[in-house]
């Protein structure tokens, strides 16, 4: 079962990415077809929540659509909507293998001992790392600047902090992450034209997060880390920062010149310089075993996520032809009468607290994006997705059912509220207002 469930999904993917090269009705209906099979398979690996949501997601909208009699065509239009994000989703993983491949984790662990005894630079390093791990690995660099840092006994209150905050300062602006994809192509705007403003967001983040961890929680932790001896090459880390910034460069100079869906450039640039990577790693064969065994380990590795990404785009699109959707446009329009200040800061605490209480931040910011309007909000495009994309980056934070601080969970043996509540509480607060701040200031000078 599980073998002919990941076939499918890399049958879909490169059906869907020949799609984009020739335009055939029996791709699109081979594509859509696969597409409707990987959801079914999907919730079926899925485990709690998301398998909860994403089968009521399902049941409700199909029974909506039957009801309302619907065309074959809003079936299509439901079923693949989200079809873009699983492609990346699948795909850019890919892009981390040649980290493990190039033993990069252990040389970064010999930099990370050397600030033993400096908490503050310790803290901004880490975050660092996130940043510059985080955008080719996803969720995987949770874990492999653990491995980095394990052997060093630091503080579980340090490390809870560093995490969550660390990754999530890249769900503003990473082109590879699901977030930032969903919202810059549900509001149709180009990556290069988002990716400085979400930079900026990122940047005001780790300021926010490093600011309260020296002035505030730094003094409530004690750190007694003995120095180890461990291998280290600054190289590495260059290394890391030239495939980054190549790939990004890329992805800049070629998503406005190709007429193609940008998930598919996306994609093919991540296969291109993951495979160049491991050449000049002189590992192409391990590369192309690893690439094997991951692709074998989509289900049910990636259940949950591509489960939700489907099913929430699926949802979208029939809340936008119900009444709800005009009383979900409703309040935000009322929010953007009343002060748009108002509205960007409700909007992060209304996706926020349904995340707390286990609404996945995908399906809320997927029917905001299917029935809100940001001309009707008096908005710009940028402005909106600012909005949404910080208050995603607040929500992961304290939902307790978000990957990383499951994963975060997980790795220190902590209960995920002790994590979202006495560690990182205060700090989503904070955020909340420095980003709400920043991007009414923008809009003021827009």
């Amino acid at each position: 079962m599980k073998r002919i469930a990941n076939s499918i999904i890399v049958v879909l993917i490169i059906t869907f990415i020949i799609g984009q090269f020739f335009t055939n009705s029996w791709v699109t209906g081979l594509y859509t077809v696969l597409t409707a099979l990987t959801a079914l398979i999907s919730l079926f690996y899925s485990r709690g929540i998301p398998k909860v949501f994403g089968s009521l997601m399902i049941l409700v909208g199909g029974a909506v659509l039957l009801y309302q009699q619907q065309p074959m065509d809003m079936w299509v239009e439901g079923i693949t909507r989200n079809l873009p994000l699983v492609c990346l989703v699948v795909v850019v993983p890919i892009l981390g293998i040649p980290i493990n491949i190039g033993q990069y984790h252990k040389h970064l662990a010999g930099i990370t001992a050397r600030f033993h005894q400096k908490p503050q630079r310790m803290y901004l390093f880490l975050s660092g790392l996130f940043s510059l791990i985080g955008p080719i690995t996803n969720i995987g660099s949770l874990y492999i600047i653990h491995a980095m840092v394990e052997k060093l006994k630091l503080p579980h209150t340090l490390l809870g902090r560093v995490y969550v905050r660390g990754f999530t300062s890249v769900h503003t602006w990473s082109p590879y992450f699901a977030s930032v994809f969903l919202v810059v192509y549900s509001l149709q705007v180009p990556i290069y034209q988002y990716l400085p403003y979400g930079l900026l967001l990122s940047v005001f983040q780790v300021l926010t997060a490093y600011v309260l961890f020296r002035f505030v929680e730094m003094r409530n932790i004690s750190f007694d880390t003995p120095e180890r001896s461990l291998s280290r090459s600054k190289y590495k880390l260059y290394e890391l920062f030239a495939v980054l910034l190549l790939v990004t460069g890329f992805i800049f100079i070629f998503e406005p010149r190709i007429p193609l869906n940008a998930s598919v450039i996306i994609s093919l640039i991540v296969l291109f310089f993951a495979f160049l990577w491991a050449l000049y790693l002189k590992h192409a064969k391990p590369f192309v075993h690893k690439v094997n065994d991951y692709l074998k380990e989509v289900f049910p590795n990636r259940a949950n996520e591509v489960g939700l990404l489907l099913t929430a785009g699926f949802f979208g699109v029939v809340l936008s032809n119900t009444p709800i959707s005009d009383h979900i446009h409703s309040v935000w329009v009322m929010l953007a009468d009343t002060s748009v200040f108002l509205l960007i800061m409700m909007t992060t605490v209304i996706i926020s607290v349904l995340s707390f209480i286990g609404v996945h931040q995908i399906v809320t910011i997927s029917a905001i994006v299917a029935t809100v309007s940001y001309d009707e909000l008096g908005i710009p495009v940028i402005m909106m997705a600012m909005m949404l994309l910080s208050a995603w980056s607040v929500a992961t934070t304290v939902s307790p059912v978000s990957p990383v601080v499951i994963g975060v969970s997980s790795l220190l043996k902590e209960n995920v509220f002790r994590i979202i509540l006495r560690w990182n509480l205060l700090y989503a607060i904070v955020l909340m207002l420095v980003h709400t701040t920043l991007i009414y200031c923008l809009y003021l000078f827009w």
